[in-house]
């Protein structure tokens, strides 16, 4: 008994570092990665001005609950964005990834005049219409490694998820300001009234 203890402790020890290992190697990859400037360099081509912008990586999941009775079904769904924020402007490339091939759709533009709310928590920005129903919500993250088929990408990105969070922060303080939001737990419980 007490060597399969031992054997089971090695194992566990093992899959550690090689995880540890693979996580390690992926950063490094990430830091400089053709993912990286492939983002880049379709928010530059879809985005006006985006020179002035700094660009990021983005990603959004939903989940969702279902089933009845005594079974219980989830499920997660995953967006990529190429991100482009200054003070004040919001762009979002919406990108596709296949096999490691990486496109890019029509930007979207949020401005802060036509968004009712907004909240940045945790790294998570969340974005509310004018009729304060979610409309989305997006992390920037500093490390993204490709650990399964929904992280498809290595982009290490310590500055620009610093700068996001700034930008997030501010965002969100000014659009809540200007629809008049000063207790933003109350607007959203009010909400979901409506």
């Amino acid at each position: 008994m007490t060597n399969y203890i031992i054997i089971g402790v090695i194992a566990i020890v093992v899959l550690f570092v090689i995880v540890f290992i693979k996580m390690t190697i992926d950063e490094k990859k990430g830091a400089n990665s053709p993912e990286k400037q492939k983002v880049r360099d379709i928010v530059r081509q879809a985005v006006p001005n985006s020179e002035t912008y700094t660009i990021a990586y983005g990603t959004r999941e939903e989940y969702a609950f279902g089933g009845g009775g005594r079974t219980v079904t989830s499920t997660t769904k995953y967006w990529y964005y190429g991100v482009a924020f200054q003070t004040g402007d919001l762009y979002l490339v919406p990108l596709s990834i296949d096999r490691g091939t990486i496109s890019g759709g029509q930007p979207v533009h949020l401005e802060k005049s036509g968004l009712g709310m907004a909240d940045f928590k945790n790294g998570l920005l969340t974005i509310y219409g004018k009729d304060k129903k979610e409309l989305m919500n997006l992390f920037v993250t500093a490390s993204n490694t490709k650990d399964d088929q929904y992280h498809p990408v290595n982009i290490q990105q310590k500055e620009e998820a610093a700068s996001f969070a700034q930008f997030a922060e501010a965002f969100a303080r000014d659009i809540n300001a200007a629809n008049g939001i000063t207790d933003l737990k109350a607007a959203k419980k009010e909400a979901r009234k409506n």
